[in-house]
């Protein structure tokens, strides 16, 4: 007959194996081992990671509300005379992942001397959300390159204001915020600029001799028309 301290130590034995064994398994690696710790470690840090790229969201893309725009920050600077404006011409950049610096790189790729918009209105992915970014073309008040059709689109280029939204409106309309800011760009352009009009913002695909559907079909030229002309009674302010 076994000895009953001998099989109560046995009993004891295997339980502590038992416990040992279901933690083995729960974390592929028995407790306190280099393996399990690694993996609490790898673990906490993929929490961090998405932690700080959610709050980087927030405050980058949406999180920070926007200052109004004001003509001091929009300004050309005084030895830029400023030219004779006739149309605000609306664009999409037909990506979400588009900002200043990759249109940039494109158009000069095209052997052109750098992006052909004036001015660009971020989507909140690799350009804030609503952040107006003037390019070398509105500073130096330089003629764009952004209205095409030839001799027919050649006046739309030079008196032209080439207005780039980053986003895809083909496939989804712009977010409201962008929307709004378009209309706030545009009433303030109005407002000190005489030789345009809220009648004169057109699409791309406005332009004579263009055959585009720029700045897409979910993008309404005409309701932001109207907000235009909401801004410029007071009523969008």
């Amino acid at each position: 007959m076994e000895n009953p301290e001998k099989f109560k130590d046995n009993l004891a034995n295997g339980e502590r194996i038992s416990v040992f064994q279901a933690e083995s398994s729960a974390s592929g690696s028995p407790p306190g081992t280099p393996g399990s710790q690694r993996t609490a470690l790898i673990l906490a840090l993929c929490a961090l990671i998405a932690l700080v790229g959610w709050l980087g969201w927030q405050v980058y893309g949406r999180g920070t509300p926007l200052t109004p725009l004001t003509w001091e920050e929009l300004a050309p600077p005084p030895e830029a005379a400023m030219r004779p404006w006739t149309h605000l011409v609306i664009h999409h950049s037909d990506s979400r992942k588009d900002s200043v610096a990759s249109i940039d790189r494109w158009h000069r790729q095209k052997g052109w001397d750098g992006i052909g918009y004036h001015l660009v209105i971020g989507n909140g992915v690799n350009m804030g959300l609503g952040i107006v970014e003037p390019t070398f073309r509105w500073r130096n008040q330089r003629e764009g390159a952004h209205a095409g059709g030839g001799e027919q689109g050649r006046p739309y280029n030079q008196l032209g204001i080439g207005i780039c939204l980053i986003g895809k409106f083909n496939e989804e309309a712009p977010d409201p915020v962008q929307e709004a800011r378009l209309a706030e760009l545009c009433a303030l352009l109005i407002r000190h600029v005489p030789t345009l009009s809220a009648a004169r913002i057109i699409g791309h695909r406005d332009v004579p001799g263009k055959g585009t559907d720029c700045p897409g079909q979910l993008l309404d030229v005409e309701r932001i028309r109207y907000l235009v002309r909401q801004r410029l009674a007071g009523a969008g302010d």
